[in-house]
């Protein structure tokens, strides 16, 4: 992700009210060291040219334009060259400015949460395709681009609905109506498969990939204001499942069937549950 340029050199509050920046890490220390990469002969000055050179290393997208009145905006002397304290004031100013913005994206990856009640209104279909655009994003070794999002109508809810609940009625008739109502009730379903290949490695990347991808769903769902859970359970793993979902069990693995609406009570209402391990816990460092 890059900083778009024509936005960063406005005061950081213009910047909050009037633009969302695209994020990425920014470190000034990364900034002061491609700075004097570019600035050969060590003079601690920059020209115009160098200066496009310095964003493009720092993923700052810049057209000719922007450079040019960046530039201007930066030799505040006016004789032709941008020095290094010049440069690193603007970019530290800029960090600051991005900083609540980079803290949301942190937020949501770790806020995010399964929701289990569902209210009944439906999800609009662009909260959808921003979604499965976000889905498709998903780190993939390959390109193999191995997923597919199926996405299913009130009747193929109904007929998943009444597996299920057949299954369960075999000892509990009263709960596997419950169960097939509120089924029923739930607003969105999607169900993501992944390709199957050789049954080795390159199967086992796709499973992968897949399930990255499903988190990027849930993510971008989340986002919107709309809460999902991602479901396996054993219905879901029957070839009556299959057949009415129209998964090709031969060619392609079912990896889940995601859940989606807004949530009961609203997404603030989720408890947080506490987490077993800490970073300490899980991270290793080797000399």
């Amino acid at each position: 992700m890059f900083f778009s340029l024509p936005i960063l050199f406005l005061a950081p509050s213009l910047i909050r009210h009037r633009h969302r920046l695209p994020l990425r890490v920014v470190s000034t220390d990364h900034a002061t060291e491609v700075f004097r990469l570019i600035d050969t002969d060590a003079s601690g000055n920059i020209c115009n040219t160098e200066l496009k050179e310095v964003l493009e290393r720092l993923d700052i997208n810049a057209s000719t334009d922007d450079v040019a009145a960046l530039f201007k905006f930066l030799d505040k002397d006016g004789d032709g060259e941008v020095i290094e304290a010049e440069f690193l004031d603007w970019y530290q100013e800029m960090a600051s400015a991005v900083e609540s913005e980079t803290n949301a994206v942190r937020r949501t990856l770790i806020g995010r949460r399964t929701v289990n009640n569902f209210d009944r209104t439906p999800v609009p279909e662009d909260v959808l395709y921003n979604a499965i655009e976000a889905a498709i994003s998903a780190p993939n070794h390959k390109m193999t681009e191995p997923w597919r999002f199926i996405t299913l109508g009130k009747d193929t809810i109904s007929k998943i609905a009444e597996l299920n609940a057949s299954e369960i009625a075999k000892k509990n008739p009263e709960k596997a109506l419950k169960k097939k109502e509120r089924w029923e009730a739930i607003p969105g379903w999607c169900v993501i498969t992944s390709k199957k290949s050789d049954g080795g490695i390159q199967e086992e990347e796709d499973f992968a990939a897949t399930c990255c991808a499903i988190q990027n769903f849930s993510l971008s769902m989340w986002t919107d204001g709309v809460g999902t859970k991602w479901t396996s359970g054993p219905v879901t793993r029957t070839k009556e499942f299959a057949d009415i979902c129209g998964i090709n069990l031969d060619d392609e693995k079912f990896v889940g069937c995601l859940w989606y609406g807004f949530a009961s009570g609203g997404l603030g209402s989720l408890k947080t549950p506490p987490r077993k391990l800490s970073v300490d816990d899980v991270l290793s460092s080797l000399p």
